[in-house]
């Protein structure tokens, strides 16, 4: 009888761990706001960012100085999401934009939004749910940012006209949420996604390999952490029939040297839907910097893409 006595006890024990590892893991991977995420500056001493850093700091402090105005939505959940819009011109042309992972919409579109307003087009640039002053704590790697990007781009039509042209555009977590949204906005939008992933599987499989860590059995606990503390099951972003079920073109570039979102994730979508998708690889560029490694190719392939 003491033998169970103490077999119970010690498995409450182990399951009591199991569900502290797994807050922990939680508030490590998938809660927010981040203590940098306000930050514009942040994130620049990253390997990715550190040879481009000087060059950044002056994007980002051109950015910051533009004038803006404040702009809302509520997301399907009934979360006060927060944006800032740009007003180059009276034209019907809007590049709404959606920044990465733990990121911030200035430092993420630095360039890409000067590209934007330099062809014309007014911008505005989302704070994803948990950033900025967006309301929300959790990030769920596109499952419920895709549905925001639905949000943004009928809140759009509403503000600016039904016959507003709207390009999406997004960066790495944000590319993968334009691409998952790709067949609930309508026909005419083209997609413009940067380094992005196809699934938060396969990107946090990756990330798990890189750490020397079995996908198979890691991440199924990583998703766990996410059901049970975010509610959210990261296996319901459906990016292919996306892709399969949208009749708008789309744009993916990545640089083949991405130590954070490896370019294959993102050449599978590519391959899928060849005839659906343009696919620009980057010789040498890490996650994000394609624009920096090549900014005369870069804006050339963008430019094209969207003057057709």
């Amino acid at each position: 009888m003491i033998w169970l006595i103490v077999l119970g006890i010690v498995l409450l024990f182990l399951i009591i761990v199991f569900f502290i590892a797994l807050y922990v893991l939680y508030r490590f991977s998938f809660y927010s706001p981040h203590k940098d995420q306000k930050d514009d500056y942040s994130l620049l001493d990253a390997s990715c960012f550190r040879k481009y850093k000087d060059d950044v700091i002056k994007m980002v402090d051109a950015f910051v100085q533009k004038p803006f105005e404040d702009v809302y939505c509520q997301s399907f959940d009934k979360l006060k999401l927060h944006g800032r819009y740009y007003k180059i011109n009276d034209s019907n042309k809007l590049a709404l934009m959606f920044h990465g992972y733990r990121g911030t919409a200035r430092r993420d579109f630095c360039g890409g939004s000067k590209q934007m307003m330099d062809l014309g087009y007014n911008v505005l640039i989302a704070d994803h749910r948990g950033h900025g002053t967006s309301e929300g704590h959790s990030i769920t790697f596109g499952v419920r940012e895709s549905k925001d990007v639905v949000s943004w781009f009928n809140f759009a039509k509403e503000k600016f006209g039904q016959d507003v042209e709207i390009v999406l555009v997004g960066i790495s977590m944000g590319g993968a949420t334009v691409l998952g949204a790709c067949d609930k906005v309508g026909d005419n939008v083209k997609v413009v996604a940067d380094c992005p992933y196809s699934t938060p599987k396969a990107v946090l499989s990756a990330t798990l390999k890189s750490i020397k860590l079995s996908p198979k059995i890691f991440y199924p606990i990583v998703n766990l952490s996410s059901i049970i503390f975010g509610h959210t099951n990261l296996n319901k972003m459906k990016t292919f029939e996306a892709v399969k079920n949208t009749n708008n073109k789309i744009l993916i570039l990545h640089g083949d040297g991405d130590t954070v979102v490896p370019h294959y994730i993102s050449e599978e979508l590519y391959k899928a839907y060849p005839d659906k998708i343009q696919y620009e690889l980057f010789p040498g560029a890490d996650h994000g910097v394609s624009y920096m490694t090549n900014p005369s190719r870069y804006k050339k392939v963008v430019s094209d893409f969207l003057k057709h």
